[in-house]
């Protein structure tokens, strides 16, 4: 007969006094798992939800990066990016297809037509 393996379950992000170090609950309205990590409660997965923190590496010698930007000010958003942004990481470069300097400005570079 297989095992049953049953988590801690409760209905918010659980805290260290909940779970020991190690040891892994489940927050089932937001459908999300935590790790007790030395005393850190970390998110480990769940159900899509927007992420607080994201993984960044150095990528100081990539020719083609894409800036992450969002589609608000403020909220609970996902990163978006964009094929028309890009960015040399080796280089330093920026490439856009229009730098466009605003209402009232006298910038407003195609980038198209510029040599």
């Amino acid at each position: 007969m297989a095992a049953v393996i049953k988590l801690k379950r409760g209905t918010s992000t659980p805290s260290t006094s909940d779970i020991a170090n190690g040891e892994v609950a489940i927050d089932t309205s937001a459908q999300r798992l935590y790790i007790n990590d030395s005393g850190t409660i970390k998110s480990i997965g769940g159900g899509g939800g927007t992420p607080t923190d994201i993984t960044v590496a150095d990528e100081s010698s990539d020719t083609t990066c894409f800036p992450l930007f969002a589609t608000a000010a403020t909220g609970d958003l996902g990163p978006k990016s964009g094929s028309n942004l890009t960015f040399n990481s080796s280089s330093g470069d920026l490439t856009a297809t229009l730098l466009n300097g605003g209402a009232g400005s006298n910038l407003d570079l195609d980038f198209g037509s510029v040599s």
